[in-house]
């Protein structure tokens, strides 16, 4: 079959000829149809996630939509390794959740990856209730817009989107929005706006965390109201100063949601419901469909804000 292979870590992955992958028990061959790249996906293939594979080659792809034999579609992830979702054919068993027949296979592989980083939150770790207020740090990208959809499917009192992009910010249906600026002065007015929030959605740690957090915590309201602050990407850095105050002067929860940090089966228990949103236009994130023959020049691509790249053997 066609595949991208990853042979070197600081090199983009190369259209070539890979075996087939033989199901083992309990596994069935499906055809690729669509498969997102992401950025879990980049990290894995450069070895530096604490989930990148630890030999080479391999295929890289985290999840993807296929065509079963039976013509039926599914969403899939969870490949035995070296096999990832960008490639022809894949072996299927762990993650396999059906699709309706009229399932768009680019808009469902675009969108559940960045859509299932915020439900997980909302769900399991940060466990969002009826009317509470969510601040989402990073709210530009696909992941950010989506968690600002499903905040709302969820039952969100308030929604405060926080973000660098002003065009983008302009697009996104939240309560109030704060634009990220280079001199810091935005953390003023988000300590303004969010004395009680209730959940943080953070997807850039670094420098725009400290900030933030230092403007919510010294604005509480009510001090000993929980404020739960979910640590889920680090675009803007993997580090940020922490003053140890902050964790004394308020009742702040800091917690992380990754692929080792909650188990895999309480993910799949929630794919269903998500899909079944993703599926509805409820949560979508907008695909940009590339062929897998063009992957070396698609791996470094850009795309607007709210678009994700698509995949297509």
């Amino acid at each position: 079959m066609k595949a991208a292979l990853i042979t070197d870590t600081s090199q983009p992955p190369r259209y070539t000829d890979f075996a087939d992958p033989e199901p083992a028990a309990g596994e069935e061959s499906v055809t690729m149809l669509a498969a997102g790249l992401h950025q879990i996906t980049r990290a894995q293939a450069s070895g530096q996630h604490y989930a990148s594979p630890d030999r080479l080659p391999m295929i890289p792809g985290v999840d993807g939509v296929a065509r079963r034999d039976d013509g039926s579609l599914v969403y899939c992830g969870g490949l035995r390794p070296p096999y990832g979702t960008f490639a022809e054919r894949a072996a299927i068993a762990s993650v396999a959740v059906p699709l309706p027949t009229d399932a768009d296979p680019t808009v469902v592989a675009a969108t559940v990856n960045p859509g299932m980083s915020s439900w997980i939150v909302y769900k399991l770790r940060g466990e969002l209730q009826a009317g509470q207020t969510v601040a989402i740090l990073g709210a530009t990208g696909a992941s950010g817009r989506a968690a600002v959809q499903a905040a709302r499917l969820l039952g969100a009192g308030r929604v405060i989107a926080i973000g660098r992009n002003a065009d983008a910010l302009a697009e996104i249906d939240a309560d109030e929005t704060v634009r990220i600026t280079a001199d810091g002065d935005w953390a003023h007015p988000l300590g303004k706006v969010g004395g009680d929030v209730d959940l943080v959605v953070d997807y850039l740690w670094g420098e725009p965390a400290a900030q933030s957090m230092e403007a919510l915590v010294t604005n509480r309201s009510d001090p000993a109201r929980q404020l739960s602050w979910v640590q889920v990407g680090s675009m803007a850095g993997h580090t940020l100063p922490l003053n140890a105050g902050f964790l004394r002067a308020a009742n702040l929860h800091l917690l992380g949601s990754g692929l080792r940090g909650v188990p895999w089966s309480d993910i799949a228990a929630q794919l269903p419901e998500l899909i079944d949103h993703i599926v509805g236009g409820r949560i979508s994130v907008r695909p940009v469909a590339r062929p897998l023959r063009d992957i070396a020049t698609t791996w470094t691509e850009a795309v607007a804000p709210g678009e994700r790249i698509v995949v297509v053997p």
